[in-house]
């Protein structure tokens, strides 16, 4: 008997967890069933490109981050909610007024703590 035949395995590009301290990080995200993950950041920048990704519901996207940046870029029908905590640190939402206020059943969800940082969200990282 195969004891795994029932188990679903998790494919590990429907996940991203980056840790960045003094450096840079650039992902392409393809996975069209995205589910989530951790962005760490100490003096460091990570950017995210999304724009070729696609969720269902409610995605949580954790981002810790002291002196850093994070810049992610999402498709036009993604909604973003944010519920980071800032400390001395920036949050700036690129896209049009519109898009913003578009509801969506794509929602990527931002927790976590920035601290003297920034997060930046836009629509092309070209932006």
């Amino acid at each position: 008997m195969n004891i795994l035949s029932n188990t679903a395995m998790q494919n590990a590009d429907d996940y991203i967890n980056t840790t960045t301290i003094f450096g840079e990080i650039k992902r392409t995200i393809i996975s069209k069933d995205f589910k989530g993950g951790s962005v760490k950041n100490v003096f460091g920048n990570t950017e995210l490109d999304f724009t070729h990704a696609d969720i269902t519901g409610i995605v949580i996207l954790d981002i810790s981050q002291a002196f850093g940046q994070v810049s992610i870029a999402i498709p036009t029908d993604w909604q973003i909610d944010n519920y980071i905590s800032h400390f001395a640190s920036e949050m700036e939402d690129d896209r049009s007024y519109m898009l913003r206020k578009t509801r969506s059943s794509k929602v990527l969800m931002l927790k976590g703590l920035s601290v003297f940082a920034a997060i930046e969200i836009m629509n092309d990282l070209e932006d």
